[in-house]
Order: structure tokens, then C-alpha cells, then sequence
């Protein structure tokens, strides 16, 4: 008498159905995997972005010396000062814009103990907006100088490297 065999040979779709099986365990669901981080690219994108908070904030500059030229109010004494500390600030804000983009320094650049640039142009901009809503033609320049700092506060948190744990 002859024994039937106790394993059947695997077909070829219960074959497929193991394969499958252990591709969904291992996580491939057939989708490519994402590409690695290319990092000169990523360098790109950052200069980028500071030349771009750069222009920035000349425009902003642009367009409080506009609104100061075209106001017909006399101004007094702490208007015209505040246009020109928020004048001074802007051109500090955009030249140090300027030398991050062409990478003279970095945001993390240390000035003084722990104040870096980004510290310190945090600053500044504080600055810049509290003195042009002195000036009462219109606050909206004053405020914009919020976008290329928002771009750059951005890009700082984007560096941030961990610190050592005691």
C-alpha cells in the first residue's frame, strides 16, 4: 500500500502568498523608499532663503523711506527718530542677511558669551518695530520686518545641534 505524501508540494499562488506575507512583515508595501537627504541641496535652499529674508527686508526699508517721502504730516520729534533708528536697524538687518547668505558668518555665529547673530538680530528687529510704529504714517512696513525674521528664526531652529548631556 502506498502512503500519500503528508506535505503537498506549494503551488505557485501559495508561493506568491508567502512572499507577500513576509514583505508586509519586513514594511516594504511595494512603495520605493524615500530618498536620502541630499545635503548640498539642502545648503541651497537655506542661501536661498537668506538671500530671499535679504531682499526682504531691503523692500521693508523701501517701503518706510516711501511712506515717510509721500507723508504730508509734520512730524515730531520722536517720529523722525524712530524712522531713523528703524532705518539704521533695517540696514543691519539686511546686512547681516547679506553676509549669512554669502556665508560670512552663520545665525549661530557667537558675538558676545551666548548671544549669536540670530540672538542678536532678534534684537535689533524688536527694535526696528517698536520704532516704526513711532513713525505715524503706517504701521505695515514696520511689521512686515517680522516676515524675513520668521524665515531666519526658521532656518535657525533648523540647525540646531544637541547638546552634550552631563
Amino acid at each position: 500500500m502506498a502512503q500519500s505524501d503528508p506535505e503537498p508540494e506549494p503551488t505557485a499562488a501559495a508561493e506568491a502568498a508567502v512572499e507577500a506575507e513576509a514583505a508586509e512583515d519586513s514594511g516594504d508595501d511595494g512603495v520605493e523608499a524615500e530618498p536620502e537627504p541630499d545635503p548640498e541641496k539642502a545648503e541651497r535652499t537655506i542661501e536661498r532663503l537668506m538671500w530671499s529674508s535679504a531682499w526682504l527686508t531691503v523692500l521693508v526699508g523701501v517701503f518706510l523711506v516711501v511712506g515717510v517721502a509721500r507723508s504730508d504730516s509734520h512730524y515730531s520729534v520722536f517720529a523722525w527718530l524712530g524712522a531713523v533708528v528703524a532705518m539704521l536697524g533695517l540696514l543691519a538687518l539686511a546686512a547681516t542677511y547679506f553676509a549669512c547668505a554669502r556665508k560670512r558668518i552663520t545665525l549661530r555665529t557667537r558675538l558676545r558669551g551666548p548671544i549669536d547673530v540670530f540672538k542678536g538680530s532678534t534684537v535689533v528687529m524688536a527694535i526696528v518695530v517698536i520704532c516704526g510704529v513711532l513713525v505715524p504714517t503706517d504701521n505695515t512696513p514696520a511689521l512686515a520686518v517680522l516676515l524675513p525674521w520668521a524665515v531666519t528664526y526658521w532656518l535657525y531652529g533648523l540647525d540646531k545641534t544637541e547638546a552634550p548631556t552631563p
